[in-house]
């Protein structure tokens, strides 16, 4: 009776006649469990940017103050507690337009004053419009016009706006202040006349135009409040870097053209000639 061959014999055996290695039943169970471990697979992050086209690429900053919100004052205030007068603009505080009589957008609070106030001034701080106008009694963000040609192309204008808690002291106002400046943009101009009013949104936010990105959709807004990309777009223009507003401002209500704030007298427009159309 032949004696059983040892394993270590039978493992040449075998390689030589079959060409492969027999492995050990460890060896054998760690490389089949490594074999079927899947890989986790990573799931994006899902974001507002994410859920919407609308990408905005805004111009350099120019490394002025954040005023978006107001300075602390002194004495009593106007405005209702925990409530901020706020610049719908880039943390930069410059916001570009191709058109020659803009649209700014702020959210008024609740507020007891009568009147507030729009200021634009000049590189050389010459006041080149100056209006006072009579407050919205809902708390919302509105939008306040420029009448045409107070801008010059390719000149950076500041502007500030004002609640008037008493007009006899102005240092109780609560400013809010920021930069414009109107772009001449000719082949953006073409792109333009070829899409859909939602599409412009997409091409001025592309480009960095952000008072009529931000402008063209709020008065699609307007048409169409219930309507759910809208929203996803006014969403993510708000909170896109480079602007980071938080929800809680996100989510102010439009106040319609009607009940926005009204002119309370002609408005004061100086230096025409220094504009150039």
């Amino acid at each position: 009776m032949l004696a059983p061959m040892p394993q270590k014999i039978w493992q040449i055996f075998l390689t030589a006649i079959f060409g492969f290695t027999v492995l050990a039943p460890t060896k054998i169970a760690i490389a089949q469990s490594e074999k079927q471990m899947p890989t986790p697979i990573k799931q994006p992050k899902r974001t507002v940017q994410s859920a919407t086209r609308l990408r905005l690429r805004l111009p350099p900053s120019l490394g002025t103050p954040n005023r978006r919100i107001p300075a602390a004052s002194r004495g009593i205030g106007c405005v209702t507690k925990n409530q901020n007068l706020t610049a719908l603009i880039p943390t930069s505080n410059l916001g570009l337009t191709t058109q020659a009589n803009p649209t700014l957008y702020f959210f008024i609070p609740q507020i007891s004053a009568s009147s507030v106030e729009l200021v634009v001034q000049n590189q050389n701080e010459q006041v080149v419009y100056q209006q006072k106008y009579k407050p919205t009694t809902k708390a919302g963000v509105v939008g306040i016009h420029l009448p045409p040609d107070v801008l010059a192309v390719s000149k950076k204008y500041t502007w500030n706006f004002s609640i008037i808690c008493n007009p006899q002291d102005r240092s109780l106002d609560k400013v809010v202040q920021g930069i414009i400046e109107r772009v001449d943009n000719p082949s953006l101009k073409k792109k333009l006349a070829q899409t859909t009013p939602q599409g412009r949104v997409l091409l001025y936010a592309e480009a960095g135009i952000w008072h009529d990105a931000l402008d063209t959709l709020a008065k699609l807004r307007y048409s169409r409040p219930n309507d759910v990309k809208l929203k996803a777009d006014w969403e993510a223009l708000l909170t896109a870097p480079g602007v980071e507003f938080d929800q809680p401002l996100v989510q102010k209500p439009l106040i319609s053209e009607p009940q926005a704030p009204k002119p309370l007298k002609s408005h004061k427009l100086g230096l025409k000639d220094s504009v150039v159309k």
